[in-house]
């Protein structure tokens, strides 16, 4: 019963996983031409960051949709398979292939959810290739959701220790930037400081508290999970962050 359940919160991970890639991969497609000559990830500004030419099957926007389009379907596969079946096996490696090719092409850093989404496919990976184990699917749930928990606790803490999250000023800043803002409620915080206050410390206490998850209660574990994916939710509809979720 226990293999049964490691196996399932893998599979669920995974399958969320691979949501999220096929939403970035979409993303690209519908942004190439940001990997033009004139676009702010072209081959020009790879050149001057790098001091290399990018590698030709990516130097221009053509290539980069081609690994973006393979992203999308072997996210698909992933998403219908699982990562327990054969043609899921397969494509966890494609993902990982496409992923590291986009990244290394697009030169500037990633966020969070681009971070747990390399964690998650290479516990995948570890645990399935060749073939799955019932003690390296453990292994792989175990650190997940270990990194997960210390994802929430860090990013809680380093929030804590700022003036501005503690004064509930940071919520209406990050709303009110260009690209991951939303003016209409940027403008509702910062006319109203209460509802910044109160939602900068209700994130900050829930990330800091989130380890308690750990040794409560089934029920009470899985409202914290629903608070998490609203919380998601939310940054995905506010801020952009659509692979968030």
């Amino acid at each position: 019963m226990a293999a049964e359940a490691m196996a399932g919160a893998l599979d669920v991970a995974v399958r969320l996983v691979a949501i999220g890639l096929a939403i970035t991969g979409a993303e690209l497609i519908a942004d190439r031409r940001a990997f033009t000559a004139s676009g702010p990830f072209g081959p020009q500004v790879f050149a001057a960051l790098r001091g290399a030419r990018p590698p030709s099957l990516l130097a221009g926007s053509r290539g980069v949709s081609i690994v973006a389009i393979t992203q999308v379907i072997a996210a698909a596969v992933l998403v219908a398979f699982g990562p327990l079946s054969v043609p899921g096996r397969c494509v966890l490696a494609v993902l990982g292939i496409t992923t590291t090719l986009i990244r290394r092409r697009r030169i500037i850093g990633g966020d969070g959810a681009e971070q747990m989404s390399d964690i998650v496919l290479i516990s995948a990976l570890l645990a399935v290739l060749p073939m799955p184990a019932d003690s390296r699917i453990t292994l792989a749930v175990v650190f997940i959701a270990a990194q997960a928990v210390l994802s929430y606790f860090t990013s809680g803490v380093a929030k804590l220790v700022s003036p501005m999250w503690r004064s509930g000023s940071a919520l209406p800043a990050i709303l009110g930037t260009y690209n991951h803002g939303l003016a209409p409620v940027s403008r509702i915080m910062e006319s109203r400081p209460a509802i910044g206050f109160v939602l900068g410390w209700s994130v900050i206490l829930f990330e800091v508290l989130f380890p308690l998850v750990l040794i409560a209660p089934p029920s009470v574990a899985i409202a914290a999970l629903g608070v998490g994916l609203t919380f998601h939710l939310g940054c995905a509809v506010l801020m952009g962050l659509n692979s968030f979720v």
